[in-house]
């Protein structure tokens, strides 16, 4: 399922890895969400055998996701791929040859290569990230949907509510899976281009910000977290904005941090706890 929103320049790419896959023939939904008429994808759509929808209202990633998924029928597995990623070859047979041998798992994520002009470094080097969920409570550790494959089932068995905005809602999708008791599992390998350009999400860090934020005080407690995850989660951000800030000198965010981590020494704490074992272990 690929949102695409002005991002012609990319899908080609995109479209021409999903199928160069050797693992049969994948279902493709394409939702132009409220893209400027003139500057859509459908011609480029119209050379693959996709399922094309254009909506004339923004509405973002995730609205696009859910309706997408709506339109796969009688698939085992469901990937979320990003107008401007690439996946590699080989992708789809790894991802999915984890997860028939082991019916426990909800997703599986690999490793990607950040591209930049050139670039060519992996997303995660010696550290790599825990998918344990106690872990990925306190923390989203992984950048970018495109870079898992998730059991179609899984998906299907949560309750999300139709009200999910902003940039963090795949890291609920990946809480919540993980909260019906399914675990995930991590490929070292780079199966993933993530293209790392100036209109990319991940430069809007003040929106993911929030959206981990509203995450985590709408959804932990019906997701049946507890009071306690969620200190944990913003004990870790003013750990974060301690050290970030230190370094780039950034006073402003260093008092802010303080300021919270005087109002919950627990909770900084127990994210200093969460920060050190994750370095002992090898961690992200």
């Amino acid at each position: 399922m690929i949102p695409v929103y002005c991002g012609r320049r990319f899908l080609e790419e995109t479209l021409a890895s999903v199928y160069r896959q050797d693992y049969g023939a994948p279902q493709v939904v394409i939702i132009e969400d409220g893209t400027p008429q003139g500057e859509d994808a459908l011609d480029i759509c119209q050379h693959f055998p996709v399922t094309y929808i254009r909506r004339l209202e923004n509405r973002g990633m995730m609205a696009c996701r859910r309706e997408g998924a709506q339109h796969l029928s009688d698939v085992d597995y469901l990937a979320f791929l990003d107008q401007d990623d690439t996946w590699h070859d080989g992708f789809l047979s790894r991802m999915t040859s984890i997860l028939e041998k082991d019916p426990g798992l909800g997703f599986v994520a690999s490793n990607a290569r950040l591209t930049d002009q050139g670039g060519n470094q992996p997303l995660f080097g010696p550290r790599v990230p825990s998918l344990q969920l106690e872990d990925l409570k306190v923390a989203n550790q992984l950048v970018s949907p495109s870079q898992v494959l998730m059991r179609m089932q899984a998906w299907k068995s949560l309750d999300l509510g139709a009200d999910l905005r902003g940039g963090a809602d795949d890291w609920l999708v990946w809480l919540a899976i993980l909260a019906l008791g399914y675990r995930a599992a991590y490929v070292s390998d780079m199966l993933l281009d993530y293209r790392v350009h100036a209109g990319g999400a991940h430069n809007d860090r003040r929106n993911m910000s929030a959206s981990e934020r509203r995450v985590v005080d709408e959804w932990f407690l019906k997701l049946g977290f507890t009071r306690e995850d969620q200190r944990r989660f913003y004990g870790r951000v003013a750990l974060d904005g301690l050290v970030q800030g230190f370094r780039s000198h950034q006073w402003q965010v260093v008092l802010q941090s303080v300021g919270q981590a005087v109002r919950d020494p627990w909770a900084l704490f127990a994210a200093y706890q969460f920060r050190r074992r994750h370095k002992a272990q090898g961690l992200v």
